[in-house]
């Protein structure tokens, strides 16, 4: 099910990207201010495949695959045709459609993906090491050994279990 979510979120984002090398230049003239909502069209959608393909992927190799399926198109429209006409051009509207794609997806593969902490994995008050100035009762002989033979501080050393 996962294999069939992400070869549709691939083809999604290829999608995405022929759709995005067309409307990139699309703006509305707000109080006399240009908004460039295809261009931010085109990054929000290109973001929002990112995260279904981290979410459903759960691998960096998922987020890459989504990434490259957006930019081979915007990459093949970025070239010139034999009539010598392009779709996306060499200006700051097509730059920032490359640069902008290249950057949600380099954040996508590169921020680490987050673990929920298991209860189970904190150490519970009587395995805790005192540190200084705290008293060593309620632990074993051979722990209160470990603390006071060595040099190093108390809460880098952990005594040894039978």
């Amino acid at each position: 099910m996962r294999a069939l979510a992400l070869v549709l979120l691939v083809a999604a984002a290829a999608l995405a990207g022929a759709a995005a090398s067309f409307v990139h230049r699309t703006t509305v003239d707000v109080l006399g201010v240009e908004v460039p909502v295809g261009m931010v069209a085109a990054l929000a959608a290109l973001a929002g495949l990112t995260l279904l393909a981290r979410l459903i992927g759960r691998t960096r190799t998922s987020v890459a695959l989504v990434g490259a399926a957006f930019a081979v198109p915007v990459l093949v429209l970025s070239q010139f045709r034999p009539e010598g006409d392009l779709v996306i051009a060499e200006d700051v509207w097509g730059l920032t459609l490359i640069g902008g794609a290249a950057l949600v997806i380099t954040v996508g593969v590169v921020v680490p993906f987050l673990s929920p902490v298991e209860p189970s994995a904190e150490v519970s008050p009587a395995d805790r090491l005192p540190t200084e100035g705290q008293s060593s009762e309620g632990q074993s002989p051979e722990g209160q050994r470990a603390v006071e033979s060595t040099d190093e501080p108390a809460a880098l050393t952990t005594p040894e279990r039978p």
